[in-house]
C-alpha cells in the first residue's frame, strides 16, 4: 500500500505548468541580441538598405574576406556557421554590422574593423539580400 503524500493527483503537474507559463515572459525578456550585440546596435540603420549596387559590392567583399571561412555560398565551413541561416536573416542590420566590426575571437570570428565602415555596411547589405537556405537543411 502506498503512503498518501498529501498531494492531490494532477496538482503537482498543474503547478509545474503554471510556473512554466509564469516564467516564460521573463525568459523572453532575457533573449540576447544577435551574437550578444549591445542593444544600441539594433538602432543603427544600414545606409545602403535595399541598394542593389551596395549588395553587389558586398558580395565581392564577402568573397575576398569572408568566404574562406563561411563558404562561397554562405553555407559555412567547419566551425564557421552558415550565414544564410534564420538567425542571420532575422538579425538587425546594426547587430550584423557590430558583430562584423567587433568579432568574437573565442569562437574564431576576427574583428573586421580594419575594413572601411562603408565596406562593412556593404557586406551587411549583401548578407541581408540573400535568401535563407540553411533553414531547409
Amino acid at each position: 500500500m502506498r503512503a498518501n503524500s498529501g498531494v492531490v493527483p494532477g496538482t503537482l503537474a498543474m503547478a509545474v505548468v503554471a510556473a512554466t507559463l509564469w516564467m516564460a515572459p521573463a525568459g523572453a525578456a532575457h533573449e540576447s541580441h544577435f551574437q550578444e550585440a549591445p542593444a544600441s546596435s539594433a538602432q543603427m540603420a544600414n545606409p545602403y538598405q535595399g541598394s542593389p549596387q551596395a549588395a553587389a559590392a558586398g558580395k565581392k567583399l564577402y568573397g575576398q574576406n569572408c568566404s574562406s571561412c563561411h563558404g562561397a555560398n554562405l553555407q559555412g565551413i567547419g566551425p564557421a556557421p552558415p550565414l544564410d541561416s534564420p538567425a542571420v536573416k532575422s538579425a538587425k542590420p546594426g547587430e550584423l554590422f557590430w558583430f562584423i566590426s567587433t568579432g568574437k575571437l573565442t569562437s574564431g570570428m576576427p574583428s573586421w574593423s580594419n575594413l572601411p565602415k562603408n565596406q562593412r555596411w556593404q557586406i551587411v547589405t549583401f548578407l541581408q539580400s540573400t535568401g535563407t537556405k540553411s533553414a531547409a537543411k
